[in-house]
């Protein structure tokens, strides 16, 4: 199938639907019949949950938080009900999440690696580049930047200790992260990026905090896989053909960690 398309940044979000079949890319993000997108309680959390670790003092101006109400019940309804009209305008959060919030936001805060990388930075901060080797226009926007040009991700995670974080960097691709923001920060300052660090905090009691950072190796074959997305995507735009899965009957291959 062809789609014709237009020029847009990629991101690493992006980069990871190419990586699964480019046509996903599509839907996403160039298919004007899509539905919108819609933000899954999942994504409220996690944005609720960076907000109060890096940037505490923005939590009350952009969310308001709503009673401990039994709602099932008619006098329950009814103040829920009044909450959602009078903080019309923030994002709402329930007492449970915000309480959920503050857990995460002390554990890492108090958490001696975390701290010390969080001590002074800036949060949400966009850099965009054009790769010098595909020649693509790139976006990225790290959770926390330093002034020596250190970039800090913050992840929630059921699993923080180091075999179970690892299978998430292998899951969600983090490694792809690390290289793909560590090399627009460079392209775009000019000025090398002086680390990648992973803040790894658990979403349950007792919110057990890790810090993690990936070996050269890891990173150099992180590079090699979203340049080779990169290239894809380059190809499908030129071409306007955004390809699904294979049409030919594959074999089957099971993966073991």
């Amino acid at each position: 199938m062809s789609y014709h398309t237009n020029t847009s940044r990629i991101s690493k979000s992006g980069l990871d639907l190419i990586n699964r079949a480019p046509a996903h890319y599509y839907e996403r993000y160039l298919n004007p019949a899509a539905n919108p997108q819609k933000e899954t309680p999942a994504l409220v959390i996690g944005s609720a949950v960076h907000c109060a670790v890096l940037e505490p003092e923005e939590f009350g101006k952009r969310y308001a938080v709503g009673p401990r109400v039994d709602r099932r019940t008619k006098e329950g309804k009814e103040e829920w009900e009044a909450f959602l009209q009078t903080s019309a305008g923030f994002i709402q959060l329930d007492s449970e999440t915000a309480t959920l919030c503050e857990r995460i936001m002390e554990a890492v805060r108090r958490f001696p690696a975390a701290k010390y990388l969080l001590n002074a930075g800036k949060a949400e901060e966009v850099i965009e580049w054009t790769d010098e080797a595909i020649e693509v226009d790139c976006k990225a926007r790290p959770d926390w930047l330093t002034p020596d040009n250190i970039i800090v991700d913050l992840k929630t995670t059921e699993d923080a200790s180091p075999r179970g974080f690892a299978q998430s960097v292998r899951k969600y691709r983090y490694d792809v992260q690390a290289a793909f923001y560590s090399d627009g920060l460079e392209q775009s300052t000019g000025k090398a990026c002086e680390g990648f660090f992973f803040i790894a905090v658990e979403k349950s009691p007792p919110f057990l905090c890790a810090v993690y950072y990936l070996g050269q190796d890891d990173i150099l074959e992180a590079r090699q896989k979203y340049q080779k997305n990169l290239l894809t995507y380059r190809m499908c735009k030129e071409s306007g053909i955004w390809n699904g899965y294979s049409e030919i009957v594959t074999k089957l291959e099971i993966w073991k960690p």
